[in-house]
């Protein structure tokens, strides 16, 4: 009998203490779950701690990629051609007449960035104009009367004059602007958007002379009038019948 009760007493302290090793095993991967658990989210919050730092990157240089951007567009936008618009074109022979004979031949001879020459025919005299013809200004910087060969390219090797007469220029001028964007037909056609400028001398005595010109774009000089005031006062025009291109 009391060997049976040490038996029994036995039996159950060893499963008393089995049932405390399983619980303790439990509670040892239960931790370590725990902690796999922990470092796997620790592991995601700094990936995407990472990630936020990039994308926070890529939106701190996008602004920077976009201003230079705009910058190169503002340094490739084309510059205002202005008075460049009205300039003919090399080789191009323009007639003028007075309402019955063809009085004044123009040809332009040579154009560079800077000057355009022309070489005019009035009767039988030939002459040489060279004008400054820019963005911005228009002037007669050279003219040389009664040459031989008017047909000569002087552009590299004139010398401007010091007093240059300014027909047209965002400052200060001989010739006074007098309409602008005016509508103007001639006998070759007819023009928009022409320059008209006028300038008076006192050539004649006791009387004042006026002159008035009109500037078309992509042809030049289109029509040229002239009045004598006074009291044997006279006028007179020439406008643009022919151009041979």
């Amino acid at each position: 009998m009391q060997k049976s009760y040490l038996l029994i007493v036995l039996t159950c302290l060893l499963l008393i203490i089995s049932a405390c090793s399983k619980t303790e095993e439990k509670e040892i991967v239960t931790n370590n779950e725990s902690s796999e658990e922990t470092r796997d989210t620790t592991s995601e919050d700094t990936g995407s701690a990472d990630t936020n730092e990039e994308e926070t990157t890529e939106k701190e240089e996008k602004p920077e990629e976009d201003s230079s951007t705009e910058e190169a567009e503002e340094s490739e936008a084309p510059s205002d051609p202005g008075l460049k618009v009205y300039q003919p074109s090399v080789g191009w022979e323009k007639k003028f007449t007075d309402g019955e004979d063809i009085v004044v031949t123009e040809k332009v001879i040579a154009v560079n960035e800077e000057y355009v020459q022309l070489a005019m025919m009035v009767g039988g005299n030939q002459s040489i104009q060279i004008f400054k013809w820019t963005p911005s200004e228009l002037a007669l910087v050279y003219e040389e009367v009664s040459v031989d060969d008017a047909s000569v390219n002087m552009l590299d090797s004139f010398t401007p004059n010091e007093n240059p007469e300014v027909l047209l220029s965002e400052t200060t001028a001989q010739w006074e602007l007098v309409e602008s964007g005016v509508k103007l037909a001639v006998e070759y056609g007819s023009f928009e958007d022409v320059y008209v400028i006028q300038k008076v001398t006192d050539e004649v005595e006791d009387a004042d002379t006026i002159y008035t010109r009109y500037y078309a774009p992509g042809y030049g000089l289109v029509k040229e009038t002239y009045e004598v005031t006074g009291e044997y006062g006279y006028s007179g025009k020439s406008e643009l019948e022919v151009v041979e291109k």
